[in-house]
């Protein structure tokens, strides 16, 4: 009996998951030195993005199940938009609040806009990370998820993903752009309206 294709996706999938955390895994700390994000043991920076990503992915998910739907359907229906708008807060943001930063005058407005973008990034990781398990759960099995299992999903991927050193990175990056890009989008447009 021959697989479907969508079993057959999902186990190549998890084989290569698989084979990229064994990977990740097995780098080695520097003996005697200061242990930082980046140096901790690849499991337990795996094991930290998982339960962070739970915990936040689920108090949005049980708080606010309409929003977390409407965000997916918002970022699948122009990616490329939810994209642009994540950068331009992400990068955009940052440097504007390094500027104003810069002088006593501009802190006093740089702290409160920090930690909105803060805020507004943790809201849009936990989109993120729903939207990542839902793609690959309907990319696994040909249906939709439940917004729970989704997230448990994208949680696990995140976690995976955050062991690699480069391209986990960068795909992350690019995904939790997507989240703060729509949650930055909706915020201005309930603001402007």
């Amino acid at each position: 009996m021959v697989p479907s294709r969508s079993t057959a996706i999902a186990g190549l999938g998890l084989a290569s998951l698989l084979a990229f955390v064994g990977v990740a895994s097995a780098q080695s700390v520097p003996a005697g030195s200061v242990e930082t994000a980046s140096q901790l043991s690849p499991t337990i920076r795996g094991a930290a993005t998982f339960i962070v990503d739970l915990v936040v992915g689920g108090i949005l998910v049980a708080a606010a199940p309409r929003y977390t739907r409407n965000s997916i359907a918002n970022i699948r229906d122009n990616p490329g938009e939810s994209l642009v708008w994540g950068l331009g807060l992400g990068i955009g943001g940052a440097i504007v609040i390094f500027i104003l930063a810069i002088t006593v005058i501009g802190l006093i407005v740089a702290i409160p806009a920090g930690i909105a973008l803060a805020i507004l990034g943790i809201v849009g990781g936990a989109v993120a990370t729903v939207l990542l398990g839902s793609v690959l759960g309907e990319v696994a099995t040909s249906g939709e998820l439940s917004l729970a299992l989704a997230l448990v999903v994208g949680a696990f991927v995140a976690a995976v993903l955050s062991v690699i050193p480069i391209l986990g990175g960068l795909v992350m990056f690019v995904v939790d752009s997507l989240g703060l890009g729509i949650v930055g989008k909706q915020l201005y447009t309930s603001w402007s309206s």
